[in-house]
């Protein structure tokens, strides 16, 4: 199994931050043109906790897709959005958000599982695994630069 962890520190205010990254819909604004991220919100209502939605991009030159469900929402504290049906074995996304001196800090934990072999498990920890990281890298600093403005 796979983790990636990313600290980002963005001067904007905590419940701005919160507000605009914890919108599914934000997938698409910090993709990079390679992952080409969509995503379609399958639930009614505003987002919080049970907000479901479609998410297909490109990672590690791999099309991945999927259904994800927010399985926790404190509001200007912390996200997780699990996959609950797609391409891989696990994907959980968290998100913990804490208020700074100069605004907020975003702690992001991707935990995956790829659907692979022994070998494939190899494969993550030599090549995938950095790609996917380098990606949700590019994703926060997108993101930073997007609220900063």
């Amino acid at each position: 199994m796979g983790r990636i962890e990313i600290v980002t520190d963005i001067e904007a205010p905590l419940e701005r931050v919160f507000a605009w990254n914890a919108d599914p819909k934000t997938f698409e604004k910090v993709s990079t043109a390679e992952a080409d991220a969509k995503v379609e919100i399958t639930s009614e209502g505003p987002v919080g906790l049970g907000t479901t939605f479609h998410l297909s991009a490109v990672m590690a030159g791999q099309k991945l897709e999927g259904d994800m469900e927010y399985v926790e929402f404190e509001e200007n504290r912390r996200v997780v959005q699990r996959m609950t049906k797609g391409d891989l074995k696990k994907l959980e996304m968290t998100d913990i958000y804490e208020a700074t001196d100069k605004g907020t800090r975003i702690t992001t934990t991707w935990d995956y599982e790829l659907p692979y072999s022994v070998l494939g498990k190899i494969l993550d920890r030599l090549k995938v695994g950095k790609e996917i990281k380098a990606s949700a890298k590019a994703g926060s600093q997108r993101a930073k630069e997007i609220l900063e403005e």
